[in-house]
This record gives structure tokens, C-alpha cells and sequence, in this order.
């Protein structure tokens, strides 16, 4: 059985106050609430992370600070996130935020790479117009 998706990508990059997500969220209380497996790792002296396709989990203490989608070919976009055609692998994210009234500004820029901020907060860092990923910390 697939799992709700509990997470649009609308909200995650223009509402920081409807992210379905708290920054006192504990690991077992979104392991309970999502009711999904999620890969989970140790990755540094008290800094965990859960994931689920490309849906990642910043817990340093065990509790949820940041809410990352990457854009690495290697992870599948995550069921747990209503894409509403966003185009993570390929395509063009700019063109997307355009179409759907989000509204982007310019952060930084060099050599191709780019990062830019939503009105969530969220930072969206892109290669050559292709996603790296979104950061959003909570």
C-alpha cells in the first residue's frame, strides 16, 4: 500500500506555516506518523538522517531541523511528496516556479551554479538549470 502523500512541493517552496513537519519533531513520532519505512543513518556524532527516495530528514539531537529533496539521479522522487510535475530529474525548475506563481529570488550565483530563495525560506540550488536540491530548514 503506497503511503499518503503528506507533503506537496507547492507548500514546501512558497508556506513555511502548512510544511506538515515541526522543528520539534522527534525520529519516532514522524517514523508513527508517516507509518512508511524510511532508510535511516547515523551521519555524524548525534546527527541522524531518515529518507525516503529523495526526501531527506535532518534530525541533529534526534530532532527535525531541515527538510531536504535532492536532486540526485540515484534516488527516486519520493512517494511521500506530491510532485505535481515538478521536474526533478530534468526539465527545468525555473520554468516550473513560473508556471505555478511561485516566486523566486536570486541568492548566488557563479559559474554556473545557482541558489535560489523561495518564499518558504527554502533554498533551491540548481547546476547548469538542473536541481541539486531544496533546503528547508525548519
Amino acid at each position: 500500500m503506497a503511503p499518503k502523500r503528506n507533503l506537496s512541493i507547492r507548500t514546501l517552496l512558497t508556506s513555511l506555516h502548512h510544511v506538515p513537519f515541526r522543528a520539534d519533531d522527534r525520529i519516532e513520532c514522524l517514523l508513527e506518523r508517516f507509518g512508511v519505512t524510511f532508510h535511516a543513518a547515523s551521519v555524524s556524532r548525534g546527527t541522524y538522517q531518515l529518507q525516503r527516495g529523495n526526501l531527506v530528514l535532518w534530525l541533529p539531537g534526534g530532532t527535525l531541523q531541515t527538510v531536504e529533496v535532492t536532486g540526485s539521479p540515484w534516488h527516486e522522487p519520493s512517494d511521500l511528496v506530491d510532485w505535481e510535475g515538478f521536474p526533478v530529474h530534468g526539465g527545468d525548475p525555473l520554468a516550473w516556479c513560473r508556471e505555478h506563481d511561485v516566486d523566486l529570488s536570486l541568492r548566488a550565483g557563479q559559474d554556473g551554479a545557482r541558489l535560489w530563495a523561495t518564499p518558504s525560506g527554502a533554498l533551491m540550488a540548481l547546476q547548469d538549470g538542473q536541481l541539486q536540491n531544496i533546503t528547508l530548514e525548519l
